[in-house]
Protein backbone atom coordinates (compact mmCIF):
# COMPACT_ATOMS: atom_id res chain seq x y z
CA UNK A 1 0.00 0.00 0.00
CA UNK A 2 2.82 2.46 -1.11
CA UNK A 3 0.83 4.27 -4.20
CA UNK A 4 0.04 7.41 -4.62
CA UNK A 5 -3.44 6.95 -2.93
CA UNK A 6 -1.62 5.42 0.06
CA UNK A 7 -3.13 8.09 2.31
CA UNK A 8 -6.49 6.64 1.32
CA UNK A 9 -5.57 3.24 2.07
CA UNK A 10 -3.88 3.96 5.55
CA UNK A 11 -7.44 5.59 6.31
CA UNK A 12 -9.64 2.94 5.14
CA UNK A 13 -7.54 0.91 7.17
CA UNK A 14 -8.38 2.70 10.38
CA UNK A 15 -12.31 2.50 9.75
CA UNK A 16 -12.95 -0.67 7.48
CA UNK A 17 -13.05 -2.64 10.25
CA UNK A 18 -15.77 -0.92 12.80
CA UNK A 19 -19.12 -2.76 10.48
CA UNK A 20 -19.89 -5.39 13.01
CA UNK A 21 -23.07 -3.47 14.19
CA UNK A 22 -26.00 -4.58 14.72
CA UNK A 23 -27.67 -2.17 12.15
CA UNK A 24 -31.17 -2.09 13.86
CA UNK A 25 -31.33 -5.65 14.11
CA UNK A 26 -29.80 -8.49 16.23
CA UNK A 27 -26.96 -8.75 13.12
CA UNK A 28 -27.86 -12.22 12.54
CA UNK A 29 -30.02 -13.96 9.48
CA UNK A 30 -33.99 -14.31 10.41
CA UNK A 31 -33.78 -17.63 8.12
CA UNK A 32 -31.08 -20.54 8.56
CA UNK A 33 -28.15 -19.70 6.43
CA UNK A 34 -25.55 -22.58 5.75
CA UNK A 35 -22.59 -22.80 7.99
CA UNK A 36 -19.24 -21.10 5.70
CA UNK A 37 -15.88 -23.06 5.21
CA UNK A 38 -14.09 -24.41 7.46
CA UNK A 39 -10.98 -23.01 9.41
CA UNK A 40 -8.32 -25.04 7.80
CA UNK A 41 -8.55 -23.52 4.65
CA UNK A 42 -5.08 -22.11 3.69
CA UNK A 43 -4.38 -18.64 2.57
CA UNK A 44 -4.08 -19.53 -1.37
CA UNK A 45 -7.74 -21.04 -0.88
CA UNK A 46 -8.98 -17.64 1.17
CA UNK A 47 -7.26 -16.03 -1.94
CA UNK A 48 -9.71 -17.07 -4.65
CA UNK A 49 -12.26 -15.99 -2.16
CA UNK A 50 -11.28 -12.37 -3.20
CA UNK A 51 -13.05 -10.22 -4.71
CA UNK A 52 -11.01 -9.83 -8.65
CA UNK A 53 -10.70 -6.85 -10.68
CA UNK A 54 -14.19 -8.43 -13.10
CA UNK A 55 -15.75 -8.27 -9.83
CA UNK A 56 -15.82 -4.46 -9.05
CA UNK A 57 -15.86 -3.05 -12.11
CA UNK A 58 -14.30 -1.41 -15.39
CA UNK A 59 -13.31 1.59 -13.27
CA UNK A 60 -11.12 0.08 -11.16
CA UNK A 61 -7.71 -1.99 -11.44
CA UNK A 62 -5.90 -3.95 -8.68
CA UNK A 63 -3.50 -1.67 -6.78
CA UNK A 64 -0.56 -3.01 -4.67
CA UNK A 65 0.09 -6.25 -2.51
CA UNK A 66 -1.15 -5.11 0.93
CA UNK A 67 1.91 -6.21 3.50
CA UNK A 68 2.11 -7.14 6.80
CA UNK A 69 1.60 -3.77 8.53
CA UNK A 70 -1.46 -2.85 6.11
CA UNK A 71 -3.28 -6.29 8.11
CA UNK A 72 -2.21 -5.77 11.16
CA UNK A 73 -3.29 -2.34 11.52
CA UNK A 74 -7.38 -3.84 10.61
CA UNK A 75 -8.64 -3.16 14.58
CA UNK A 76 -8.24 -0.13 14.94
CA UNK A 77 -11.08 2.71 15.55
CA UNK A 78 -11.57 5.99 13.76
CA UNK A 79 -12.24 7.74 17.17
CA UNK A 80 -9.52 8.77 20.36
CA UNK A 81 -12.04 7.21 22.89
CA UNK A 82 -12.95 4.20 21.91
CA UNK A 83 -10.60 0.86 21.30
CA UNK A 84 -10.47 -3.19 20.74
CA UNK A 85 -9.13 -5.00 23.20
CA UNK A 86 -5.64 -5.99 22.29
CA UNK A 87 -6.15 -9.83 22.73
CA UNK A 88 -9.01 -9.78 20.54
CA UNK A 89 -7.50 -6.87 17.90
CA UNK A 90 -4.77 -9.77 17.61
CA UNK A 91 -7.08 -12.51 16.54
CA UNK A 92 -8.88 -10.50 14.09
CA UNK A 93 -6.08 -9.89 11.94
CA UNK A 94 -7.41 -10.33 8.46
CA UNK A 95 -6.18 -13.88 6.57
CA UNK A 96 -5.46 -11.96 3.35
CA UNK A 97 -6.66 -8.85 1.40
CA UNK A 98 -6.57 -6.85 -1.59
CA UNK A 99 -6.59 -3.20 -2.51
CA UNK A 100 -8.41 -1.17 -5.94
CA UNK A 101 -7.07 2.13 -7.40
CA UNK A 102 -9.70 3.52 -10.15
CA UNK A 103 -8.17 3.30 -13.29
CA UNK A 104 -8.79 7.19 -13.78
CA UNK A 105 -6.59 7.87 -11.05
CA UNK A 106 -9.45 9.85 -9.16
CA UNK A 107 -9.28 9.94 -5.27
CA UNK A 108 -10.93 6.36 -4.67
CA UNK A 109 -10.22 3.53 -3.05
CA UNK A 110 -11.62 0.18 -2.45
CA UNK A 111 -9.99 -2.45 -0.48
CA UNK A 112 -11.31 -6.08 1.29
CA UNK A 113 -9.64 -8.15 3.91
CA UNK A 114 -11.14 -11.84 4.57
CA UNK A 115 -10.64 -12.90 8.33
CA UNK A 116 -11.38 -15.90 9.66
CA UNK A 117 -11.57 -19.23 12.83
CA UNK A 118 -13.33 -20.33 14.52
CA UNK A 119 -17.30 -19.54 14.02
CA UNK A 120 -17.96 -18.86 17.34
CA UNK A 121 -15.20 -17.16 18.42
CA UNK A 122 -14.98 -14.81 15.16
CA UNK A 123 -18.69 -14.40 15.86
CA UNK A 124 -18.00 -12.62 19.56
CA UNK A 125 -14.74 -11.00 18.50
CA UNK A 126 -16.70 -8.85 15.88
CA UNK A 127 -19.52 -8.01 18.43
CA UNK A 128 -17.13 -6.41 20.95
CA UNK A 129 -15.56 -4.95 17.76
CA UNK A 130 -19.12 -3.58 17.51
CA UNK A 131 -19.39 -2.40 20.76
CA UNK A 132 -15.83 -0.19 20.44
CA UNK A 133 -17.62 1.02 16.92
CA UNK A 134 -21.05 2.25 18.34
CA UNK A 135 -19.32 4.11 20.94
CA UNK A 136 -17.83 6.04 18.19
CA UNK A 137 -21.59 6.68 16.77
CA UNK A 138 -22.77 8.73 19.58
CA UNK A 139 -21.32 11.63 18.58
CA UNK A 140 -18.92 13.99 16.86
CA UNK A 141 -15.16 13.29 17.44
CA UNK A 142 -12.56 15.71 16.94
CA UNK A 143 -8.63 13.91 16.85
CA UNK A 144 -6.09 17.04 18.98
CA UNK A 145 -3.54 16.69 16.92
CA UNK A 146 -4.61 17.40 13.70
CA UNK A 147 -7.96 19.07 14.18
CA UNK A 148 -9.70 16.13 11.94
CA UNK A 149 -12.93 15.51 12.62
CA UNK A 150 -14.84 11.83 12.48
CA UNK A 151 -18.51 10.93 12.13
CA UNK A 152 -20.14 7.50 12.43
CA UNK A 153 -23.30 6.31 11.32
CA UNK A 154 -25.19 3.21 10.60
CA UNK A 155 -25.34 1.89 6.79
CA UNK A 156 -28.23 -0.07 6.30
CA UNK A 157 -27.67 -3.02 3.71
CA UNK A 158 -29.40 -6.31 2.97
CA UNK A 159 -29.34 -9.50 5.45
CA UNK A 160 -26.65 -11.39 4.20
CA UNK A 161 -24.62 -13.94 5.88
CA UNK A 162 -24.57 -14.66 9.36
CA UNK A 163 -24.05 -11.72 10.85
CA UNK A 164 -23.55 -8.18 9.19
CA UNK A 165 -23.77 -4.45 9.73
CA UNK A 166 -22.37 -1.49 8.02
CA UNK A 167 -21.21 2.12 8.57
CA UNK A 168 -20.48 5.48 7.05
CA UNK A 169 -17.67 7.40 8.66
CA UNK A 170 -17.01 11.20 7.25
CA UNK A 171 -13.79 12.64 8.07
CA UNK A 172 -12.91 16.13 7.50
CA UNK A 173 -9.35 16.91 7.88
CA UNK A 174 -8.33 20.40 10.02
CA UNK A 175 -10.31 23.20 10.50
CA UNK A 176 -8.77 25.02 7.47
CA UNK A 177 -9.43 22.30 5.12
CA UNK A 178 -13.07 21.32 3.47
CA UNK A 179 -11.37 18.08 1.78
CA UNK A 180 -13.88 15.04 3.40
CA UNK A 181 -12.66 11.55 3.12
CA UNK A 182 -16.37 9.75 2.74
CA UNK A 183 -16.10 6.03 3.69
CA UNK A 184 -18.89 2.89 3.40
CA UNK A 185 -17.57 -0.02 5.33
CA UNK A 186 -19.38 -3.34 6.02
CA UNK A 187 -17.97 -6.99 7.57
CA UNK A 188 -20.28 -9.78 6.71
CA UNK A 189 -19.66 -12.99 8.82
CA UNK A 190 -20.27 -16.66 6.89
CA UNK A 191 -19.97 -18.96 9.32
CA UNK A 192 -16.22 -19.16 9.89
CA UNK A 193 -14.96 -16.64 7.53
CA UNK A 194 -15.77 -12.67 7.47
CA UNK A 195 -15.29 -10.22 4.01
CA UNK A 196 -14.86 -6.32 5.51
CA UNK A 197 -14.91 -4.13 2.37
CA UNK A 198 -14.52 -0.71 2.55
CA UNK A 199 -15.25 2.27 -0.36
CA UNK A 200 -13.47 5.45 0.35
CA UNK A 201 -13.95 8.65 -1.62
CA UNK A 202 -12.55 12.13 -1.09
CA UNK A 203 -14.83 14.94 -1.57
CA UNK A 204 -14.01 18.45 -1.88
CA UNK A 205 -16.52 19.61 0.72
CA UNK A 206 -18.62 17.62 2.95
CA UNK A 207 -21.78 18.76 1.17
CA UNK A 208 -20.51 16.88 -1.96
CA UNK A 209 -22.38 13.70 -3.13
CA UNK A 210 -20.22 10.53 -3.53
CA UNK A 211 -19.92 9.73 -7.31
CA UNK A 212 -20.78 5.95 -6.34
CA UNK A 213 -24.58 5.40 -4.66
CA UNK A 214 -25.23 2.87 -1.93
CA UNK A 215 -26.65 0.87 -4.30
CA UNK A 216 -23.23 -0.23 -5.91
CA UNK A 217 -21.51 -0.72 -2.87
CA UNK A 218 -24.26 -3.01 -1.66
CA UNK A 219 -23.91 -4.56 -5.05
CA UNK A 220 -19.90 -5.34 -4.70
CA UNK A 221 -20.70 -6.47 -1.39
CA UNK A 222 -23.17 -9.06 -2.39
CA UNK A 223 -20.70 -10.68 -4.42
CA UNK A 224 -17.78 -10.76 -1.92
CA UNK A 225 -20.19 -12.40 0.04
CA UNK A 226 -21.27 -14.83 -2.50
CA UNK A 227 -17.27 -15.37 -2.82
CA UNK A 228 -17.40 -17.12 0.67
CA UNK A 229 -20.03 -19.46 -0.27
CA UNK A 230 -22.64 -17.28 1.38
Amino acid sequence: MRSRVSFIAVLVLVVTLGACGDNGTTGKATAPIPSGPATTLSIAQLDKMLLDAGDVGAGWQVGPPLNDQDLSDFAQIPCPDSAVNPTIAKRLTPATGVQFEPADHSRKHMIEFILTGDAQRLDRDLQALSGAMEACSTATSTTSDTGATSKVEKLAIPELGDQRAAYVITVTGSPDSQATWYVRSAVVRVGSVATSLGLTEILPTPQTNPQISDEEFVKILRTAVAKLGG
